[in-house]
């Protein structure tokens, strides 16, 4: 049986109020009607042991810290400004994480975040497995409304000469508001969707949220290398494991500069960052 040429893996949950992203309506099953040879695997399960000594108030506390610390290793990494404004928004942040000290979140929350990162992961595996040569990644509360647009955009970024390692196809966030605009430049890539869109490439690795993105199955190997061999512990969302590796990759020379894409205005929204009164029915 011939590998497919796109693996497109759907990270849900049961329960999920995005459970439409699991079914024939959904975006993957849309995408792979629209693209030949395309497979997808839609993964629900919670992977994390339900005694994992993973999930304590201990850890929780320790995972608080972490993110903030990342926050801030982020920044430096992007070489971001980092103003009075972004003090002051940080600064919030931490006065939050005081708080959380004398009235922290359920632990609950951890365990979620670590069956997000084992679900990622999950799908990334199947989809080296696959022997796909392109695995597009997407969370359930992905959606496009025009999937001709994201299907003939894919198909011909994925015939690029010179491919990308990884490409952003959410954008949860402005490039203003991640603070990247001065990292952004032409690709040379255009979108061959009917929507009119750029196709930016950054000099440093960076992502728009995990909502949405598609790797190149050499890039993908090197990364699930390096995600695999971070610990669990402290726990952070996958978003910011995701960052970290890259970082790591990066700085160890391991990934050329031009190996990030980001696609805008993005071809998928990152429906739980959009008002309830805009989800799709």
């Amino acid at each position: 049986m011939p590998a497919p040429t796109l693996f497109v893996g759907v990270v849900s949950h049961e329960g999920s109020r995005f459970s439409v992203s699991q079914g024939p309506e959904g975006l993957a099953a849309r995408l792979a009607a629209d693209m030949a040879g395309a497979e997808v695997v839609v993964n629900t399960v919670n992977l994390l042991p339900e005694d994992s000594p993973l999930v304590t108030p201990q850890a929780l506390q320790a995972s608080l810290t972490a993110e903030l610390r990342l926050n801030a290793t982020w920044a430096r990494f992007l070489g971001r400004s980092r103003g009075p404004r972004w003090w002051g928004v940080h600064g919030s942040r931490w006065v939050k994480r005081a708080w959380h000290r004398v009235r922290p979140p359920a632990t609950n929350s951890l365990r979620r975040l670590l069956n997000i990162e084992l679900s990622h992961l999950d799908l990334m595996r199947r989809g080296l497995e696959s022997g796909a040569p392109w695995v597009l990644i997407v969370e359930d509360d992905g959606f496009t409304s025009d999937i001709s647009d994201l299907s003939g955009g894919l198909v011909d970024l994925m015939a690029a000469a010179d491919p990308p390692g990884f490409v952003n196809l959410s954008e949860s966030f402005t490039s203003a508001q991640l603070g990247i605009d001065h990292l952004l430049s032409a690709s040379g890539a255009s979108w061959a969707g009917a929507v009119n869109r750029s196709v930016l490439a950054t000099s440093r690795p960076v992502t728009n949220t995990v909502c949405a993105i598609l790797y190149s199955a050499p890039f993908l190997a090197r990364l699930v290398e390096t995600m695999e061999a971070l610990p669990m512990d402290p726990v952070v969302p996958i978003d910011w494991k995701l960052n970290l590796a890259l970082m790591e990759l990066f700085q160890a020379g391991s990934i050329p500069a031009s190996t990030c894409w980001l696609v805008e205005p993005a071809p998928i929204t990152q429906m739980s960052m959009r008002p309830a009164a805009i989800l799709p029915s």
